[in-house]
């Protein structure tokens, strides 16, 4: 697994030797990346379920000022630091281990505002849409903000979320990638 673009770009990531964590493949994070294209320099980004923080470091490799990483599995959090002094990005990351819905909270507490939140987590067991959800509850995403989720193909997913309303969706293999974008109500 490798850094697809940017100034880490061909950096390889390191991952859990196990089946446990599903990193998001160099195709879906290029695909990502492309449709954001230059709106995510200087932003600040939250890679939501971050697993080996693949997505984040992307982020942070294609010139975001601030990447935050979610993530409740101590070997996890153990890879996402690793990958980040790997390519030097330490500096400009934040790592909490606590599951989705405490981060979520977190970050509200400490008045995070952020411009993207990328989540990715475990196919198959309702969380896309409990996290969506969540997501619409708290004001950490900036007026202009985009969600992006990730999820397999099979997964219903729900298109208006309070303030979250679905603007396009790209199929790769056997997932999507859902744009949500933030709009008053």
């Amino acid at each position: 697994m490798r850094i697809v673009a940017g100034k880490n770009k061909g950096n390889i990531l390191k991952s859990p030797k196990d089946l446990s964590v599903r990193p998001t493949s160099e195709k879906v994070r290029e695909a990502l990346f492309d449709i954001l294209g230059i709106s995510v320099k200087e932003t600040c980004f939250l890679d939501l379920f971050a697993g080996t923080g693949a997505v984040g470091i992307e982020a942070l490799s294609r010139g975001v000022k601030k990447a935050i990483f979610i993530e409740k599995e101590q070997k996890c959090i153990k890879i996402i630091k690793e990958n980040l002094e790997k390519t030097e990005n330490s500096q400009n990351a934040v790592v909490y281990k606590i599951d989705f819905l405490s981060g979520l909270k977190l970050l509200a507490k400490k008045n995070y505002l952020l411009d993207f939140i990328f989540l990715d987590p475990p196919y198959n067991k309702g969380l896309v849409n409990i996290s969506l959800l969540e997501i619409s509850k708290f004001p950490i995403l900036r007026h202009n903000g985009l969600v992006i989720a990730q999820h397999y193909k099979k997964e219903k997913i729900m298109e208006n979320l309070n303030n979250l309303r679905l603007y396009n969706q790209r199929r790769y293999g056997e997932c999507y990638l859902s744009f949500y974008e933030y709009v008053n109500i």
